[in-house]
């Protein structure tokens, strides 16, 4: 019996050809980001002014300090996370002393995680569609290399900063949630108690999710619609699926509401009322579609098959009224989960709208977009007489791969070897630049910390730290983390908008400057500077009566990377 061999496939065939740029495309794109991933872990300082204020109430937690507490005018803790997160630190930093790079560590593993999970959920699609294992396994790997290159994500998985485990833990629930089988849900006489193992286990996840981002609803909101739709007495498996996750999730804070004396609602809702407009959340969403515009149509494919599904009628579908054929195919189609989780994943994303909010909000769209991209190729893969309508979308990855780097990796035509030394490459790339680039789009974020600005920091901090004064009042709370002076706030924005608004005395504070009780005042900007540049002293980072009381009291010295100002008083540093 002779062995056959299968025929050698041709790799370059057009189309395979596509196929490998659009790939090669985001793995350069992913080792440029994993490049700057790697600087910000080593770099000793804040690249977020989350990071700081994480770390700074994690060590405080370690020694003690109840940091839900109502904040006193001695000391001004934030807190405006659920503590998930700052109990997944603890444990390292009660060891390691101040230090970023446990947090960054935990932010990166979970962005891995939520690759290994959009593929999971891509092919869980595929298999629950009827479509090609094989085939949705290459439109997974796709999905899962896009949200991989994002510069985006590259930031955010890399700073400490809770969003990024909240997004895994959401999306662990939800992979739990669309893959579990429909005739098994919950007895009504024993309610969620006989809820089943796997749908248990995704509510404590959801629960996790929003012990560790207080606004962690996206996820949880689309599995109960689910549940209610899909599975058998839907709404008692709704019932039990959502009783438990109130329970798991805000039974704990609850507790910790009543321990605190209303603290925990005071840092976890009322410090972040602050005014919401279009402009702001236009800035970073508006960003967020001109970087990864062609991604975002190519979701819109994956809604354009859905809508047809949900409209178009097969030979096989027997004949029934509109809206009860509407309704069957809706809750049959699994598609219906993706949509409606990108749709809550929008709604959740509108809180980058509010004054200070950033783009850390748009983190769950974009994942529901990158599993949408995968959808929308696990689809066209299956159109066999089609393959032009594959090719098309892989011209279009390979366009957009191309402005990740000419667009939010700043990546000039110049830096182009070959392509950006002729005329027409020159045009071309100029072209993609205009196209893909929003100049305050992960503007200073997403780069490597320079070698002098590490420099002239660690120089600060040293300068700080050998200062004689017991008190340095500074608002880079990372400069006080380098050192072993008391913390007077761990988050001067938040601060500085409690006193804008009533929520905090600052008072006692404003009189130690006032009496020259700080031996040194370190800003981040000089507040003459801001002033001359039309801002209104204070505006952000310091009050307007903090700035006034700074100024009639300290002279500023030493401007350089910060602004240090030293009391007037103050003789003992030359130069000053």
């Amino acid at each position: 019996m002779k062995l056959r061999l299968p025929a050698k496939t041709n790799l370059f065939t057009p189309l395979n050809l596509l196929w490998l740029v659009g790939f090669g495309l985001l793995l350069a794109k992913l080792l440029f980001s994993l490049n700057i991933a790697w600087q910000i872990f080593n770099f000793a300082f804040q690249v977020d002014e989350s990071e700081s204020m994480i770390v700074a109430e994690t060590l405080m937690m370690d020694h003690g300090t109840n940091i839900y507490a109502l904040p006193g005018p001695d000391l001004f803790i934030s807190a405006p996370y659920t503590p998930f997160y700052y109990l997944l630190n603890w444990l390292p930093l009660h060891f390691l002393g101040s230090s970023f790079k446990p947090g960054r560590l935990i932010s990166f593993l979970a962005a891995v995680g939520i690759a290994w999970l959009i593929y999971k959920l891509v092919t869980a699609y595929a298999r629950q569609g009827g479509f090609s294992l094989v085939r949705a396994r290459v439109a997974a790997a796709l999905a899962v290399l896009i949200w991989s290159a994002l510069g985006l994500v590259a930031f955010w998985g890399i700073a400490v900063k809770p969003d990024i485990t909240a997004l895994f833990l959401g999306l662990c629930g939800l992979l739990l949630v669309f893959t579990a089988p429909q005739d098994k849900g919950a007895n009504w006489r024993l309610l969620f108690l006989r809820l089943s193992p796997r749908l248990l286990i995704a509510a404590g996840f959801f629960a996790l999710a929003v012990l560790t981002k207080q606004t962690a609803f996206a996820g949880v909101l689309v599995a109960g619609i689910w549940l209610l739709t899909r599975h058998r007495q839907g709404w008692k498996t709704a019932f039990g699926f959502g009783l438990s996750y109130i329970i798991l999730g805000f039974g704990p804070m609850l507790g910790m509401n009543a321990l605190s004396g209303g603290g925990f609602w005071y840092h976890i809702v009322t410090v972040h009322e602050l005014p919401w407009n279009f402009a702001n959340y236009w800035k970073f969403f508006g960003g967020l579609l001109q970087s990864y515009q062609l991604f975002f149509l190519l979701a819109l494919v994956s809604v354009g098959f859905w809508l047809a599904d949900l409209l178009l009628r097969t030979p096989a579908e027997p004949a029934s009224g509109w809206l009860t054929t509407t309704w069957e195919r809706l809750r049959n189609n699994p598609g219906t989960f993706f949509v409606l989780y990108a749709g809550a994943a929008w709604g959740e994303g509108l809180s980058a709208g509010t004054y200070g909010g950033n783009h850390n909000h748009l983190l769950e769209f974009s994942a529901a977009t990158c599993i949408l991209v995968g959808l929308a190729f696990t689809r066209l893969l299956a159109l066999e007489r089609q393959k032009w309508a594959v090719a098309l979308a892989l011209v279009l990855v390979c366009w957009q791969g191309v402005g990740l780097f000419v667009g939010e990796g700043r990546v000039r035509p110049d830096d182009f070897p070959v392509v950006g030394a002729v005329a027409p490459g020159r045009t071309l790339l100029d072209g993609l630049q205009g196209q893909f680039r929003d100049p305050d789009w992960l503007g200073l974020e997403y780069r490597a910390p320079l070698e002098n600005q590490k420099q002239r920091l660690a120089e600060v901090a040293a300068f700080m730290n050998n200062d004689k004064g017991p008190y340095i009042y500074s608002d880079n709370v990372s400069l006080m983390l380098a050192t072993t002076k008391p913390i007077f706030t761990t988050d001067p924005f938040t601060q500085t908008h409690a006193t804008r608004y009533g929520r905090w005395d600052q008072s006692k504070l404003v009189a130690m400057v006032k009496n020259q009780q700080f031996s040194l005042i370190v800003l981040r900007q000089s507040i003459a500077g801001r002033v001359a540049a039309g801002d209104a002293a204070g505006d952000i980072y310091i009050s307007p009566e903090l700035s006034q009381a700074v100024l009639e009291n300290y002279r500023a010295c030493r401007p350089d990377a910060v602004t240090i100002y030293v009391p007037k008083s103050r003789t003992d540093l030359p130069g000053c």
